[in-house]
């Protein structure tokens, strides 16, 4: 099924194949090349770039070692 998504840095809208993508995967921004992860909410997929990724895993790593 083909889905229009966005992309978080240069707002570019393109379209995707969401059965081609699991959820978490990479692809790349037609547009900036900017990586992109694959993330679905319910059935909708969602593009986050990869800093995004990397600062929600740290606040989940931060809430299990509290110093």
């Amino acid at each position: 099924m083909i889905k229009k998504v966005r992309c978080p840095d240069c707002r570019e809208r393109f379209e995707i194949d969401y059965n081609e993508y699991d959820d978490g995967e990479l692809m790349n921004c037609p547009e900036c090349n900017l990586e992109l992860n694959v993330v679905y909410v319910g059935d909708k997929p969602k593009l986050k770039s990869s800093k995004e990724m990397y600062y929600e895993n740290d606040d989940e790593f931060d809430d299990y070692h509290d110093d």
